[in-house]
């Protein structure tokens, strides 16, 4: 029996070694990364494995002092313990990195940057509390105008998008008579801040607000894409837009989090951090929204779509576009022809 927890002493310096010797090499990598969410997922991680070993070292303590007769138990049960709450921390930081894909398209910036001469487009900048938000702004109208402020997808930024309207005649056609305004989220682009839920939601209000006093906007058309339709359908409840359109829209966090990996059920709804209750803010949007889902989409499970689709109080104009993935919305005639359709009526 000596000889067995001997073994497994031997074991258990091995593996801290190891844990201490990766957790450190993690570290190192994630410190070094250039983006900010990753290196806050390596500081998790590092923090819960601090936490946990300055607990085994009390918990240790206190079996010694009591006296605890089954020590072999005792420590298989604190291990339990210490992989379920370093799992749980792992996940809590490690889903908002899968879900954020900051980009920043310097070439496209430059690009427009270019075009601002002539002053077809325009650069924007908003200072907020939480710092400045960048963006841009395509005149694609005459004067006081419409206009549509979009909510980028994930994997997008203000600069590429606007590029594609400004350079594609066949897009950017959905779009007659109207201005078309896209902001960077904190994080993206130039845009300072850190992604997340709140700050999401702070920056959506922000470019309303900072558009409704501009002198050549004379109203707004809320529109999302992705992980924006969030975005646009919070600012739709706090706000009175003229209209709301979104592409592959989702109910809410939980379902964008069990499309990567599908176990965020019951209690294990407390891990979720981007929860973006849109089924919830949908009750209280007052326009009939304009909703674009595709029954292929391998990113927004189209029931996702469906169940949000049932909120709105004043109804809603519910889209299926068939077969198309979740890239394809912005390349395909029928999306924007839905989309010129609901600007026109």
């Amino acid at each position: 029996m000596s000889t067995l927890i001997e073994k497994l002493n031997k074991f258990k310096k091995s593996a801290l070694i190891g844990l201490v010797g990766s957790v450190a090499v993690t570290l190192i990598w994630f410190i070094l990364f250039r983006n900010q969410n990753v290196r806050t997922l390596g500081i998790s991680i590092l923090g819960a494995a601090a936490v946990i070993f300055a607990l085994k070292i009390i918990y240790d303590f206190v079996i010694q002092k009591v006296g605890f007769t089954k020590k072999l138990l005792a420590n298989e049960l604190f291990i339990l313990f210490a992989l379920i709450a370093f799992l749980a921390t792992t996940i809590c930081a490690f889903a908002p990195v899968m879900l954020f894909a900051p980009v920043h398209n310097e070439r496209a910036e430059k690009r427009l940057k270019a075009y601002a001469a002539n002053g077809t487009v325009e650069e924007l900048r908003f200072e907020t509390a939480n710092g400045t938000l960048h963006g841009w702004f395509l005149h694609n109208a005459q004067g006081n105008a419409p206009t549509v402020l979009y909510f980028s997808g994930n994997g997008e930024d203000a600069a590429g998008r606007v590029l594609q309207l400004f350079e594609n005649e066949n897009i950017r056609s959905a779009f007659d008579g109207y201005h078309f305004a896209c902001i960077d989220y904190p994080g993206y682009g130039i845009s300072e801040g850190v992604s997340s839920e709140d700050s999401f939601k702070r920056m959506g209000l922000s470019a309303y607000d900072c558009l409704m006093n501009r002198e050549d906007v004379s109203k707004i058309t809320l529109m999302g894409y992705s992980l924006g339709t969030g975005v646009a359908n919070y600012v739709a409840s706090q706000r009175q837009p003229a209209g709301l359109i979104l592409m592959a829209p989702y109910a809410d966090g939980y379902d964008l989090y069990n499309s990567y990996a599908d176990i965020f059920h019951g209690p294990l709804k407390a891990l979720v951090s981007f929860k973006m209750r849109s089924v919830k803010f949908a009750e209280n949007v007052n326009v009939k929204p304009l909703l674009l889902a595709s029954n292929m989409d391998e990113e927004v499970p189209y029931e996702s779509s469906v169940r949000l689709f049932e909120q709105y109080k004043k109804g809603c104009n519910f889209v299926t576009i068939d077969e198309i993935g979740h890239n394809d919305f912005w390349g395909t005639q029928e999306v924007l022809d839905e989309i010129e359709k609901y600007l026109t009526q």
